[in-house]
C-alpha cells in the first residue's frame, strides 16, 4: 500500500469508465458529495475524452478525472499497464472498480501495483441482453479472476452480488444511497415544472428516467403508453435521458402520432424537480441492478410500476408494483390505469436504508480498513 501523503488523505481510485448520469455514476457522486473530503481524495478513472455530465462538479469538489484509452482501443496488456501507471503516479491507496466484468483489468493492475485494498462493486445483474458465446466465456473467466483479485466485494443488491460473485461467495450490500431531502415531494414545484415542460396541469403524467439503450426497453414503454392513452386520453409520457437509441424512439413516437403527448427532455441535472411533476413512475427494463432512480422516485413518494426483472428489494413503499415485460402492453396499460395515483406516506425504511449519510459511513469504514 502507498503511504499517505502529507495531507493524510486516503487516495481512492474509482474505476468507472465515464461520469455521466448513469446509476453507478450517480451513486459515486452522491458518495463524493457527502464524504469527508478532508480525509478522502477521490480520483475517477475514465476511458473517454468526452466531457462528462458530472465533470465540472467533480473538479469543483476537489476530485480529479484521469483519462486513459479503453481496453477495446489498446488491448488488455496495454490497458492494464496504463491503469498500473495511474495507480503508481498518484500513489493510490484503494482501487474501487465499478466496471462489472471489466473490473478484472483494474484489479489485476492494482495487485501488480501493490495496492492491498481492491474493491469490486457490482451495480447490475447482467452486462448485455443477448451476449454471444465468446462474450459468455469472457464473462465466466472474468468472474473467476475478479473473485481472485478483489479483496472486497460490494453489491448494490443481492441479485447483483450473485450475478458477479456467485451465490456461494461473500459480499457486502451497500445500498444506493441518496440525499433524501432533495427528492422529497414538494407540491409547490409541481405546477411550475409542468408549465416549464408544457404539460397540462390536469394530465396524468407517466415518468421514465433512463438512458436510451436496449436494456431500458423504451420501445416496449412506447407500446404500453399507446395502449394506456386509449383508456386514459388525458395523459402524458415524460422521458428523461439520452443515449444511442433516442432517435429511434423519437421516430417511433412520430410514426404513432404520439408526439403531442410524449416529451423528450434530454439529460437533466434537476431530476429532483422533475419527479414532482409526475403521477406514476414506469420502468419496464429488461434487467437492472437496484436503480437509483427507483429510490429517488420512492423518496418522492411516487407510485411505481416496474419490470419484475428488477431486484425486489428495491420495493420500499406500498404503492409499488412488479409486472412481467412479456405481458401484452395492454396489460401494463391496465395496471397503470388501476394504480392509485396519489402519493402515500413517507417510509421510515427509506431513511434507515438509503440515507446517503448512513451509506457514506459504511463505505468510509471499509476504506479506513486499509490503515
Amino acid at each position: 500500500m502507498s503511504a499517505l501523503k502529507k495531507d493524510n488523505k486516503l487516495r481512492i481510485l474509482h474505476v468507472i469508465a465515464g461520469m455521466n448520469r448513469g446509476g453507478a455514476e450517480t451513486f459515486v457522486m452522491n458518495v463524493f458529495r457527502a464524504i469527508d473530503r478532508n480525509k478522502f481524495q477521490f480520483y475517477f478513472l475514465c476511458f473517454s475524452n468526452k466531457h462528462f455530465d458530472y465533470e465540472d462538479e467533480i473538479k469543483q469538489l476537489g476530485g480529479e478525472i484521469i483519462r486513459i484509452p479503453d481496453v477495446k482501443e489498446v488491448g488488455i496488456v496495454s490497458h492494464i499497464k496504463a491503469i498500473k501507471s495511474v495507480i503508481k503516479d498518484n500513489e493510490i491507496n484503494i482501487v474501487h472498480a465499478h466496471t462489472y466484468y471489466n473490473s478484472v483489468f483494474s484489479l489485476i493492475a492494482a495487485k501488480k501495483a501493490g495496492v492491498s485494498t481492491r474493491i469490486a462493486h457490482s451495480h447490475n445483474t447482467m452486462s448485455e441482453v443477448n451476449p454471444s458465446l465468446v462474450k459468455k466465456i469472457y464473462f465466466a473467466l472474468s468472474k473467476l479472476a475478479i473473485r481472485h483479485y478483489a479483496t472486497k466485494r460490494i453489491a448494490c443488491a443481492k441479485e447483483a452480488g450473485y450475478a458477479l460473485f456467485g451465490r456461494g461467495n461473500n459480499f457486502i450490500i451497500i445500498n444506493n444511497g441518496i440525499d433524501l431531502s432533495s427528492f422529497s415531494y414538494k407540491p409547490a414545484i409541481r405546477k411550475d415544472t409542468r408549465i416549464e415542460l408544457n404539460i397540462p396541469q390536469d394530465a396524468t403524467v407517466l415518468l421514465n428516467i433512463a438512458r436510451f439503450q436496449e436494456v431500458k426497453n423504451h420501445t416496449y414503454l412506447i407500446d404500453v403508453f399507446k395502449e394506456y392513452i386509449k383508456i386514459h386520453p388525458n395523459s402524458h409520457l415524460l422521458l428523461v435521458g439520452d443515449g444511442p437509441l433516442r432517435n429511434t424512439i423519437e421516430n417511433k413516437v412520430r410514426k404513432l402520432k404520439l408526439a403531442n403527448c410524449i416529451s423528450f427532455t434530454g439529460v437533466r441535472s434537476d431530476t429532483e424537480k422533475i419527479y414532482n411533476s409526475a403521477d406514476i413512475f414506469v420502468m419496464p427494463s429488461i434487467f437492472e441492478g437496484l436503480p437509483v432512480v427507483l429510490i429517488e422516485a420512492q423518496a418522492n413518494r411516487l407510485p411505481c410500476i416496474v419490470s419484475d426483472s428488477i431486484d425486489h428489494d428495491v420495493k420500499i413503499n406500498d404503492n409499488f408494483n412488479f409486472l412481467n415485460i412479456h405481458l401484452a402492453p395492454s396489460e401494463w396499460a391496465t395496471a397503470i390505469k388501476l394504480c392509485k395515483k396519489r402519493r402515500g406516506q413517507k417510509s421510515h425504511k427509506l431513511d434507515k436504508l438509503y440515507d446517503i449519510k448512513n451509506i457514506v459511513k459504511q463505505l468510509a469504514s471499509i476504506y479506513k480498513e486499509v490503515l
